[in-house]
């Protein structure tokens, strides 16, 4: 059913950013890993772009694993017997995760390499 106005467009986004955060625990461990990140920012006087970067990324990190937890989710619930098309969506979602995650860890660590040097 489609949401009668943007209010509750925002409160079923809401619901599923919150939905996601519960059911993954990987969310908690980007959370963490987010937060150290954004610390040693702080403690390297990081400048405005470096915390941009920061955001952008996390939220990107944050992205594909939603995108890969609705993906597995439909999946399973479509189609809940092995099946090598349903295998090559959830590993190339997976994949999606890692290939964001490689450009979060790549580009903060050039950050801090370079606020530190």
């Amino acid at each position: 059913m489609k949401n009668k106005n943007f209010l509750q467009s925002v409160k079923c986004a809401l619901r599923g950013l919150a939905s996601g955060f519960c059911a993954e625990r990987n969310f908690k461990i980007y959370i963490c890993i987010a937060l150290v990140f954004l610390a040693l920012n702080i403690l390297t006087s990081s400048g405005l772009y470096d915390y941009i970067i920061l955001l952008i990324l996390t939220c990107g990190v944050f992205s594909a694993e939603y995108f890969n937890t609705a993906a597995e989710r439909l999946c399973d619930r479509l189609c809940p017997d092995e099946d090598e098309n349903v295998k090559f969506i959830k590993d190339v979602a997976a994949g999606a995760v890692l290939a964001m995650g490689i450009a979060f860890f790549g580009a903060e660590g050039a950050i801090l390499i370079s606020n530190i040097c």
